[in-house]
């Protein structure tokens, strides 16, 4: 009698383990692909930080650094340097208040002769704006951005980088970052009078960096060539280059991994305990600087721990419910063999019905059903009733063709088993992902008698892939494409413009909206949001399906448009545009830029982002169009 318990016992592990092999295969690898999944999307959510931070960076410095010139070399400043008369400065420092009260930005504005000395100045902080006495006026000579100054040819403008105000000679306490930008004066003949300079305040500029949409809520930290810490939410540990007695404050020394892959790659991101780092040289897009600027964002949260947590305790649930099954299948089919002669072929029936991992489909050899569990009764809808006599291929969803099934049904004649991915129809008519196994069970001459379906309901597995992939593919605020999605799909268009060069035309445009700072400003961050959210709208609803629209920036979106030329996509721009004064009741506008598309995705977004610089000069609520062999004129 003992003997008959160990080995009944015996035989139970042996066929638990057979049946639990494969599903333990599959849960082992679900929780691995939920873990790289949830370590993927921190990644996604955090490069959206670092690209809207650095494309946001980008944007302020080209504005302020495109109307430089045009300060410098304004009538008003040129008669206030060669006719210095009380009234000639008083214009130059009245005009140049307003511009510090309305750009908020600009903390010093100076006007600086040959020799170093400050001429005219004037100040911003807080909302206050004055003019800097003579007596006050300082000499910035032995100043190492008044030298970089002196290099610059007419015309050139250049930025001395992050630094601190400093005051006749010494530190302002507390610390006052500020980003230098500078560009000779010159006279019409090619004098050069003295050097225009302004000091940017960092701190209001370091606040524009948030990406409201991070679940997070942070900034990333600005380093420098030596890996020096020069903007931080905390300025304490900064400006170790200039402060002796924070000198070892540097990643270098603090960092010495991570400052190395910084180092080693222009981008990335590095993982350090359960921290993530993700960091990017932003000096290659900002003309103006020349030296290496990073920006690097910690990540500690779990910022999808909800839907992480959720994953995971689904999986472990499929797995107590796929535990329970395969032990009473292994308990049956103990009891089963226990009482049965094992080479009949009903046995062969019952073990392949074991085999299934869930839901049990058992057909005769002309593949009619006569037999199904109460599993594919939960899973699908139908019970034994409504299924007996009928074929399996009532479950078809209409997803595969003819070939599909003479392929599958091939395999199973060959080599007795097929397995796969499917999508089937349940009763109610809504479709289920499933993996399914189809066995044929053969009698002693080989001929088949019954065949054994099992399969495993993985549909919601299905729907939180997609979930996560439109997450990090989708603009949360907009709900249109986002700028990564955006950027893949300009590359696949200039693959196939180039592949069909005589066959395919098409074009790229950049929108953007008009005064959007001064709608944020006037209405709040909110009513922004909401005008964003109808523009995108209108895009999507207005567009041809063909169409390809994505959020790229903050106001700014990106349409690709496929088989179209320049002409007939200005035409579709000009419709979009009209399209969205009316939504938002003439109250907004928009602005954008056309060009066609070539096999260099970079040249076209050049192209793009010149004719909408040409749109915005042409005072707004225009489309320009710019094509790429214009950028060679201007090369």
């Amino acid at each position: 009698m003992n003997t008959n318990i160990i080995k009944l016992a015996g035989q139970f592990i042996f066929v638990a383990f057979a049946l639990g092999l494969v599903p333990a295969l599959y849960i082992n690898s679900e929780l691995d692909r939920i873990e790289t999944q949830y370590n993927r999307n921190i990644q996604q959510s955090s490069y959206n930080q670092i690209e809207y931070s650095s494309h946001k960076l980008k944007d302020i410095i080209r504005e302020i650094a495109i109307s430089i010139p045009t300060l410098a070399q304004s009538k008003t400043l040129l008669k206030a340097i060669k006719h210095p008369t009380t009234d000639n400065t008083e214009s130059v420092e009245d005009l140049w208040n307003m511009l510090a009260l309305g750009q908020k930005y600009y903390s010093q504005i100076r006007y600086l002769d040959l020799d170093g000395n400050e001429v005219i100045r004037v100040n911003y902080n807080e909302g206050t704006s004055e003019t800097v006495p003579s007596p006050k006026l300082q000499n910035k000579s032995s100043r190492d951005y008044f030298k970089k100054a002196q290099s610059l040819n007419i015309g050139q403008v250049s930025a001395y980088g992050i630094d601190l105000e400093i005051e006749n000679g010494k530190i302002v306490q507390p610390l006052i970052p500020a980003f230098r930008i500078m560009t000779p004066v010159a006279t019409a003949k090619n004098q050069i009078l003295g050097y225009f300079i302004v000091n940017l305040s960092m701190s209001d500029i370091y606040q524009q960096l948030q990406y409201e949409k991070q679940v997070t809520q942070t900034l990333p930290i600005l380093l420098n060539r030596s890996g020096h810490i020069i903007m931080d939410t905390d300025l304490e540990s900064a400006f170790g280059h200039l402060l002796p007695n924070r000198a070892d404050k540097t990643f270098a020394i603090t960092q010495p991994e991570l400052w190395a892959e910084i180092q080693n790659h222009a981008s990335g991101s590095y993982l350090e305990g359960e921290s993530w780092y993700i960091y990017t040289d932003v000096a290659p897009d900002i003309q103006q600087i020349t030296e290496p600027l990073y920006m690097v964002l910690k990540v500690e949260n779990r910022q999808f721990n909800k839907l992480y947590n959720s994953e995971i305790r689904s999986t472990i649930e499929q797995s107590i419910a796929l535990g329970i099954i395969i032990f009473l299948l292994s308990s049956g089919f103990v009891l089963w063999n226990y009482t049965h002669k094992k080479n009949s072929i009903e046995s062969q029936l019952a073990t392949a019905a074991m085999n299934g991992m869930s839901a049990l489909v058992i057909t005769d050899r002309n593949n009619r059903i006569i037999k199904v569990n109460q599993e594919f009764t939960r899973i699908s809808g139908y019970t034994i009733d409504e299924v007996r006599g009928r074929q399996p291929s009532m479950f078809a969803s209409g997803k595969y063709n003819q070939e599909f099934y003479i392929n599958m049904w091939a395999v199973i004649r060959d080599n007795g088993m097929w397995e796969g991915e499917v999508i089937n129809k349940r009763k109610d008519g809504s479709l289920i992902t499933e993996i399914l196994r189809i066995q044929a069970i053969k009698d002693k001459l080989g001929v088949i008698q019954f065949y054994v379906a099992s399969f495993v309901d993985i549909s919601r597995h299905k729907e939180l892939e997609k979930r996560l992939r439109d997450l990090s593919e989708k603009d949360a605020l907009a709900g249109c494409w986002n700028r990564r999605k955006f950027d893949n799909e300009l590359r696949d268009e200039c693959l196939r413009t180039t592949r069909y060069p005589d066959k395919i035309e098409s074009c790229l445009a950049i929108l953007d909206i008009d005064h959007f700072k001064r709608i944020n400003d006037m209405h709040g961050h909110d009513h922004g949001d909401e005008v964003i959210q109808t523009v995108a709208k209108v895009l999507q609803r207005e567009c041809r399906e063909t169409d390809f629209v994505a959020r790229i920036g903050g106001e700014e979106f990106g349409i690709i448009l496929p088989h179209t030329s320049t002409n007939e996509a200005y035409c579709v721009l000009n419709r979009l545009r009209i399209a969205i004064h009316v939504e938002l009741e003439y109250k907004v506008t928009i602005s954008g830029g056309v060009t066609n598309i070539t096999d260099n995705a970079k040249t076209n977004y050049k192209c793009a982002d010149l004719a909408l610089y040409d749109a915005k000069t042409n005072g707004r609520d225009t489309i320009c169009i710019f094509l790429d062999e214009e950028i060679n004129q201007i090369a």
